[in-house]
């Protein structure tokens, strides 16, 4: 964190820093170094931007920065929050062999924990999007906070691919709304699953899988490089049931047979095993066993009922790259290896 030593105020509107080159506002008491850092770390402002504003070239900024660091006029030093939620990271890389981990620290209630991830992981995902992706996303709160914050950016040659069906209970956070969220942001094309999630009867589902239009989604689905998506616990309060995606009756066999969380409206137990029932046969979207052969695969998830499911996805291998805040790491690690981890 930069901290411009000046001992000046901030500056009250642009046009006071719009001055000739190289003459800086009288709180900078005539340095121009300090005004360039101050921009830079207190403003917010770009190398580029600085440069128009102080009328000079971009490497005579990137000297005065130099210079500010160098003579102590900035300070650069890491927050403790931000120290231990790197400390929590590598700590779940190393215990779960996961590739890459983002710990979003705590923020004294300000912003729900889906908020947090939601926010975090949309910046994760906006840096690691390639023009040719085809990205699969699921749905859930979570999910969606990521949508609505995803930076705008152009990329036209990305493909967006919903990979669960729809149902009316999820209207709030649907993977319509989701998947059509991502692909506004950054000008994608965006590929719905025009099917809906449970259908009544597995003869049902076996006439709609052979629609035209169905199999062509689900062969766009099969080229997904990256996958997005969240993990609900199987409590009556989660996401799944509580929207009613799913009913307690319809997850009650699952739970006896020791199921532990729900990825895509599909059921793993403690060790990331698929728990399979009779739902399954009159589910329509992507299976966990499609979701682990995706290349990259980051699970979004936080709370305090989501380290168990976390871990079971963990244990199963479905994540490359885990998004969570650290109250959900830090009950994350408490928790008892699996046989698989």
């Amino acid at each position: 964190m930069g901290q411009a030593k000046a001992g000046a105020m901030k500056p009250d509107a642009p046009s006071r820093m719009r001055r000739d080159a190289l003459t800086p506002p009288a709180e900078f008491a005539g340095d121009a170094t300090v005004w360039a850092a101050w921009l830079y770390y207190e403003e917010g402002l770009t190398q580029e931007e600085i440069s128009r504003t102080l009328g000079i070239s971009r490497g005579s900024v990137v000297a005065m920065l130099q210079e500010a660091r160098e003579n102590g006029t900035v300070s650069i030093s890491i927050a403790t929050d931000h120290l231990q939620s790197v400390t929590l990271a590598r700590a779940i890389m190393a215990r779960f062999g996961i590739a890459e981990c983002l710990v979003v620290p705590g923020d004294d209630g300000r912003l729900q924990d889906h908020e947090r991830v939601g926010r975090a992981a949309a910046r994760l995902l906006s840096e690691r999007l390639q023009p040719e992706d085809v990205l699969g996303v699921s749905w859930g709160r979570t999910v969606l906070a990521l949508s609505q914050s995803m930076p705008p950016r152009v990329l036209p040659g990305v493909s967006i691919v919903q990979i669960t069906g729809s149902a009316i209970g999820t209207y709030r956070f649907s993977a319509e709304a989701c998947a059509s969220n991502i692909a506004n942001r950054i000008g994608a094309r965006c590929v719905y699953l025009h099917a809906p999630g449970i259908v009544s009867s597995a003869e049902m589902k076996r006439m709609l899988m052979q629609e035209p239009t169905l199999v062509e989604q689900f062969r766009i689905m099969s080229t997904c490089t990256k996958i997005i998506y969240g993990v609900g616990s199987v409590e009556a309060s989660s996401t799944a049931f509580e929207t009613g995606f799913l009913s307690p009756q319809e997850g009650q066999p699952y739970r006896d047979r020791g199921a532990v969380g729900v990825l895509a409206g599909r059921f793993i137990d403690a060790e990331g095993r698929v728990v399979s029932g009779e739902l399954d046969d009159r589910l329509i979207g992507m299976t966990i066993p499609e979701i682990a052969q995706i290349p990259e695969r980051i699970c979004v998830a936080a709370g305090p009922d989501k380290a168990a499911p976390i871990r079971a996805l963990l244990a199963g291998g479905y994540v490359t790259v885990l998004v969570t805040d650290a109250a959900t790491a830090q009950a994350l690690l408490t928790l008892p290896l699996t046989r698989q981890s």
